[in-house]
């Protein structure tokens, strides 16, 4: 429903309304109206009046003393049926008495008590009272108010009168009452909404107005007074200031603009107000207070009303014309209601049009206001699709941008792998041959340089696969032992190297994770421990708490300071190492091992104090998902000793398409004790097989990636010729069907570029199992 269709409804109600009042119908002739009546207050004389008849176009101003009528009506015959009396308007503060015998009201009224305001009124009178030819109506009234009075009467046959009664009680009272009770929940509704969105506060203040509204004109129609007549009075009246300062509220809201010093100027004018209301209330005085306050008030209404229309202007010229329209239908209430209650220059036999006006012009606003709400939510609603759609499609773009990324790193980090493998390897033998001195000083630099940028690669490498999100795990039983064991051997040579004691407690544990991914988390935590301790230990052990298994890494390095712990796991952080020198690390590692543990599911957390060393700690759960067998130990086994003695007289065959690379793995074996047979392809290999040398192969060491065709060919190859020999799997291929392939195979990997205990303890493990 739009603007124009809303004010259109109120002036198609308002004129069905007019239509609808009735006036007096005609009477049947056994029904005698009564317009004339004696009339007098006590202490006066009486004298003849024509009904209705309103005290004050009467020129009277006190009402504290009864007003007594007397009416004359004939009867030719009694009558056969109940007779009764109807009133358009009577006291609800009454006696009536047919002929000296009372029919309603008190046997005697109470000066002190409070009038109600008058109302229609039907009497029976009983046939045993009337008799034929004259008869007297005796009416006391008592009265507070401007309409005090007395309407025109009749009398004649209940079942006549009962029906124009009804009507006019229907028009009169019942249908202002329900207009005004159906605005009240309206209203109710709208602060409700309000109470609920504090931003609207258009509906917020048109509630609260339309209730004050409501309960006031709902009020004119009860059948006595609620409280103390003055206090009544003054109620209606600060009711009537206060509306101002919630109209200027509603107005503003409306148009959307503000003027915070007219508010101001509203809010004090209201306090004055109520203040000289109550003043003037106890010195009875508050009639004439109103009199000059309510114009006071529609002049102070006009730049909010004037704001009002200024915004209709915007709207379609049939929305302009029924709002007017409407404001004319407000504005001609407000004063018919001024001029009967205030001023009584109106008989007392009209009524309020102001409860027949208000409630449409309310619901007509309403509607609109429900409309702007539901409009304004059905634009945040496309708002909230146009963002989620750039949301997904900014997503989108990202996820490619990611892959894209991830591809580029891939591609090429294959090329940057190959070289940096062959340049460590041989440094390394270099620096292993070179005496101590200047020579041996500077590869001992070039070596950690080498170091640092294999591991920065490979560091760079993981962290993009996982926060692409390629990186799926792939869980299994894993002993957490076999994990300290390939850990121990990787890392036990960077200990000693720096004069630290690396030390894993054994232990049965088996959990349910991701083998690969479980060792490069605890990998990258003893290295970090390592990297971070000068003097002292370096101690991983599991223990059982609960349903869960806490695996530390604990060392006695520097410490991280409390605020500085929420920061550890950005992505190139280092702790007190401003100036990044080489052996300090690229601040991967912890990055690596938060976004692990992530996709594992598994917990990760740190203790640490400065100058007491750190503990970090990842909690596995070990309870078994449904339908699984609950996990069972393994025995405990110690890592191998000495890895370089593990291949001393091996027969090794190395296999890598580049030369440069195969080269170097086979130089770097020698040194090891090892006796060592390259090929650089699949068909060289076949032709070795096929040679006179092909005696024996105790190892095989393969490059996954082999041009034509694959490690996998390799290995089952040589394992045609020599049976079920142990291999190591190299590979500069990070992609992730690769990585499925080389997971599901079993065999040990060793992923480019590596360092030479790298490849040293992979060798030795190999040879180990087999």
């Amino acid at each position: 429903m739009n603007v124009g269709r809303g004010w259109w409804t109120l002036v198609a109600a308002l004129l069905l309304l007019a239509a609808a009042l009735p006036g007096w119908a005609r009477s049947p002739a056994d029904v005698q109206p009564l317009d004339r009546a004696e009339f007098k207050l006590a202490g006066q004389a009486q004298r003849s009046v024509s009904l209705p008849h309103t005290w004050k176009q009467d020129g009277i101003d006190d009402l504290r003393q009864p007003g007594l009528y007397t009416l004359h009506f004939t009867l030719d015959a009694l009558p056969a049926e109940s007779m009764a009396l109807m009133f358009t308007r009577l006291s609800t503060q009454h006696t009536v008495r047919v002929n000296g015998a009372l029919v309603s009201g008190l046997a005697q009224t109470a000066a002190g008590s409070n009038p109600g305001l008058p109302n229609p009124a039907l009497l029976g009178v009983p046939p045993a009272l009337l008799r034929i030819g004259a008869n007297r109506i005796d009416i006391e009234v008592r009265h507070s108010g401007s309409r005090a009075g007395l309407s025109a009467a009749r009398v004649g046959p209940t079942a006549m009168l009962r029906q124009q009664y009804q009507r006019h009680e229907l028009t009169y009272v019942t249908l202002p009452e329900a207009l005004n009770m159906a605005s009240g929940g309206l209203a109710l509704l709208l602060i409700a909404i309000w109470w609920r969105r504090r931003s609207e506060v258009a509906l917020g203040s048109f509630g609260v107005l339309s209730l004050m509204g409501s309960v006031r004109n709902y009020s004119y129609f009860t059948p006595s007074a609620i409280g103390s007549a003055l206090h009544a009075d003054f109620a209606f009246y600060a009711a009537q200031v206060w509306t101002l300062v919630l109209f200027s509220t509603f107005c503003q809201a409306f148009a959307g603009v503000r003027w915070p010093r007219y508010s101001r100027v509203l809010f004090v004018l209201a306090v004055l107000l109520s203040a000289a209301g109550l003043v003037a209330m106890f010195h009875a005085r508050l009639p004439e207070l109103r009199t000059w306050t309510y114009p006071v008030l529609l002049v102070a209404a006009l730049p909010a009303l004037w704001v009002c229309l200024r915004h209709a202007r915007a709207l379609p010229v049939g929305s302009v014309v029924a709002q007017a329209v409407g404001v004319v239908a407000m504005v001609g209430a407000v004063v018919h209601d001024y001029a009967f209650q205030t001023v009584g220059v109106l008989p007392m036999t009209e009524t309020f049009w102001l409860p027949y006006v208000m409630p449409l012009a309310l619901m007509a606003v309403t509607l609109v206001l429900v409309r702007r709400m539901t409009a304004a939510m059905g634009e945040v609603e496309a708002l909230n699709a146009e963002l989620e759609a750039r949301v997904a499609m900014r997503t989108h773009e990202l996820a490619q941008a990611n892959e894209a990324k991830t591809r580029f790193l891939a591609a090429a980090s294959h090329d940057l792998r190959q070289p940096l493998v062959t340049v460590g390897l041989l440094v390394g033998m270099a620096r292993d041959d070179t005496p101590p001195g200047a020579t041996r000083d500077m590869l001992d630099r070039a070596d950690r340089a080498v170091g640092a940028m294999e591991n920065l690669l490979s560091g760079l490498l993981d962290l993009s696969r996982l926060e692409s999100g390629v990186v799926q795990p792939r869980f299994a039983a894993v002993r957490v032992n076999d994990v300290f064991a390939s850990i121990e051997t990787h890392e036990q040579a960077n200990a000693a190297q720096k004069g630290l004691r690396l030390r894993l407690r054994p232990t049965q544990a088996v959990v349910r994770s991701d083998p690969v991914m479980l060792e490069r988390l605890l990998r990258n935590l003893v290295s970090n421990a390592l990297r971070y301790t000068a003097a002292g230990s370096v101690l991983v052990a599991a223990r059982r708490r609960g349903d869960a298994l806490h695996i530390e890494v604990r060392d006695s390095g520097v410490g991280i300071a409390r605020e500085d712990q929420h920061g550890i796991y950005r992505e190139f952080l280092r702790l007190d190492n401003p100036m990044r020198e080489q052996a300090g690390g690229m601040g991967l590692g912890l990055s690596i091992v938060q976004r692990s543990a992530h996709v594992l599911g598994h917990r990760l957390g740190l203790r640490s104090a400065p100058g007491r060393g750190s503990c970090f700690w990842i909690e596995i759960d070990l309870r078994a998902a449904p339908g699984e067998a609950p996990l069972a130990a393994a025995p405990a086994r110690l890592p191998l000793a000495s890895p370089a003695a593990a291949l001393d007289g091996l027969h090794i065959m190395v296999i890598d398409d580049e030369a440069d690379v195969r080269h170097a793995m086979a130089q770097r074996l020698r040194t090891w004790g090892a006796r060592v047979h390259d090929c650089g392809s699949l068909a060289a290999l076949n032709r070795w097989l096929d040679g006179l040398d092909a005696r024996r192969i105790d190892l095989l060491v393969c490059d996954y990636g082999l041009g034509a065709g694959d490690g996998f060919d390799a290995i089952a190859a040589v394992r045609a010729r020599f049976g079920r020999v142990p291999a190591v799997m190299v590979t500069a291929d990070t992609s992730q069907p690769a990585r499925d392939a080389l997971d599901a195979s079993g065999l040990i990997v060793v992923n480019k570029p590596f360092r030479p205990d790298a490849l040293l303890a992979a060798a030795a493990e190999a040879a180990r199992r087999a």
